[in-house]
């Protein structure tokens, strides 16, 4: 499988995981539920995926990281 593949493949599973995410919490109704989400678990996935939210902090590696050093590296070939 190419570089460019994978790459692809990543950005397409960390877009999945976004929708995912955002599907999961239009399904919490509002209250002490939603709410305990949208500041735990919620956050913790998103800033793992990107360096770009809302959230103070992240992941010391991002899965966009990951992306983007894969590209890099295609760069260099």
């Amino acid at each position: 499988m190419s570089d460019l593949s994978i790459i692809e493949q990543l950005k397409e599973i960390q877009f999945e995981i976004e929708s995912l995410v955002d599907e999961a919490m239009n399904l919490i109704p509002e209250g002490q539920a939603k709410e305990r989400a949208k500041s735990y678990w919620m956050p913790h996935i998103i800033t793992a995926l990107k360096n770009e939210h809302q959230w103070l902090g992240g992941s010391m590696v991002t899965m966009e990281d990951t992306i983007n050093e894969l590209e890099k590296g295609n760069e260099n070939d």
